[in-house]
């Protein structure tokens, strides 16, 4: 299978760096390639979804005053449901930040002979930090 030529600039041939990483490779469902891919999208997705529901649930208890949301506010930071939406935002955030930075670091054209292996150091991080935050928050979710 043949790789495509990506930049060459000054003599630096960035294919040839890459040993020519074929797109049918990366693209190919399953691959390493793809679960970064997707988990990119869904996310980013996701934490668009909460930046529209947390500006509309705001933004509406601010206009109806400061009772209404104080009233929201405790309601929210009392519920064990909200703590668990916590740790969703952020294992999202986590995965869609470290992804994102592993993605620059593509762009730059650091790393991409080892793509698996810095997605999985991504990952493993993010696990890392969320299982401490989980930690941390296990005795509120617990109580």
């Amino acid at each position: 299978m043949k790789g495509i030529r990506l930049v060459q600039r000054e003599g630096l041939d960035l294919a040839y760096k890459t040993e020519m990483i074929a797109n049918a490779e990366v693209w190919r469902p399953g691959t390493v390639g793809m679960t970064a891919w997707y988990l990119q999208r869904i996310t980013g997705l996701g934490l668009v979804g909460y930046l529209v529901l947390h500006i509309f649930l705001i933004g509406s208890s601010l206009l109806r005053g400061k009772e209404a949301f104080d009233r929201m506010l405790g309601l929210l930071m009392g519920s064990k449901l909200f703590l668990v939406l916590d740790l969703a935002l952020l294992a999202a955030v986590l995965i869609h930040g470290l992804n994102g930075i592993r993605l620059i670091l593509f762009d730059l054209g650091v790393g991409i002979v080892n793509q698996k292996k810095i997605f999985w150091t991504a990952m493993g991080i993010a696990l890392g930090l969320f299982s401490w935050a989980l930690v941390r928050m296990a005795p509120e979710l617990l109580k």
